[in-house]
């Protein structure tokens, strides 16, 4: 196996990537609108945006595969990282660069990767926008530039910055190891902890100029006998494509979290009780009209919605714990 070299920039790179302020946050629609759109445009089962980040990489946006991040002297965006143009990868069990790869010879059992470097505004590389399939594939030259646009549309959204200053705030002010501790590690959401202390921010902003704050709780019908019948890794699978729907249906300054493996909790800033009550008819729509069929689950899984909002001073005095709670006995 060949391990990537090190970029001669990297202590630029490590140094952008802190202050991007972008590792180890939630992940987003708007990142994952473009690796699903990368997915079925090249029919690959992965797509993922990729950070490269001191010993490891670390997946930002992540579509097919059933981990947050890999070592990154196993990782094909090392190597991808040390070229402006894609990095292409027909048959890893044939090139002697990774046949003998823990990636390509375990789980996931890698064969083709096609991966682009993603930069910042200063032109730096943080990563790569990557396709992933399991067995071996050519990969056109116009296939190699539709990578490149797609690569592109990433670095677009990096240069927006963030969606919600507040969410930003809060970030910023955090250490990495206190961010990972905020984060669930499957399904790339706040947890219960990272959920409350966006709350506390939240509910600071609206004190200032008395705007509502939303919540609503998605929860998964009769889990415990779905997770017996098809498994913890379809389970999974179907967790995550609920995620991923609720993210899009959310603003962009909402947030969202894992409250149990059960359990969702959406928090939308600026969202009034008539436009929550939309929102929970949108998303009862859509989880009544998922494509079980491509989860690998081959039944209906029924969810159930419930929502509040929290406005005034009276309400925003009381602590997220108890709207939290109180949204969750709903349930």
């Amino acid at each position: 196996m060949k391990r990537p070299g090190i970029p001669d920039n990297e202590g630029s790179r490590t140094l952008a990537l802190q202050q991007l302020g972008i590792m180890y946050t939630p992940s987003e629609a708007r990142f994952d609108r473009i690796t699903r759109l990368a997915m079925r445009h090249f029919n690959v089962p992965t797509a993922l945006v990729s950070i490269v980040y001191k010993e490891l990489q670390w997946f930002k946006s992540n579509q097919g595969l059933n981990a947050c991040t890999t070592g990154r002297e196993v990782s094909f965006c090392g190597h991808a990282i040390l070229q402006d143009e894609p990095f292409i990868v027909t048959n890893a069990l044939t090139d002697p660069r990774f046949a003998d790869n823990p990636l390509v010879t375990n789980e996931p059992r890698i064969r083709f990767y096609a991966g682009q470097a993603i930069r910042d505004p200063h032109n730096v590389v943080l990563g790569t926008l990557c396709l992933i399939d399991y067995a071996p594939r050519e990969f056109s030259a116009a296939n190699v530039q539709d990578l490149c646009d797609f690569a592109k549309l990433v670095e677009a959204e990096l240069a927006m910055g963030p969606g919600s200053s507040v969410v930003q705030a809060l970030i910023e002010g955090l250490t990495e190891d206190q961010r990972i501790a905020l984060i669930d590690p499957q399904i790339g959401s706040w947890n219960l902890r990272g959920i409350e202390a966006v709350l506390n921010q939240e509910f600071k902003a609206a004190g200032e100029d008395d705007h509502p704050i939303s919540l609503i709780a998605i929860r998964l019908s009769d889990f415990d006998s779905l997770c017996a019948r098809f498994g913890a890794d379809r389970l999974l699978d179907f967790r995550k494509h609920v995620a991923a729907m609720v993210r899009d249906e959310i603003p962009a300054s909402a947030s969202l979290a894992v409250l149990s493996p059960s359990l969702l909790l959406a928090v939308c800033p600026r969202v009034p009780e008539t436009d929550v009550r939309k929102l929970i008819a949108k998303i009862s729509a859509k989880c009544r009209s998922l494509p079980a069929e491509s989860l690998g689950v081959k039944t209906l899984i029924e969810c159930r919605l419930a929502g509040l909002t929290v406005t005034g001073v009276s309400d925003l005095a009381k602590k997220p714990t108890f709207w939290i709670e109180s949204l969750q006995k709903e349930i």
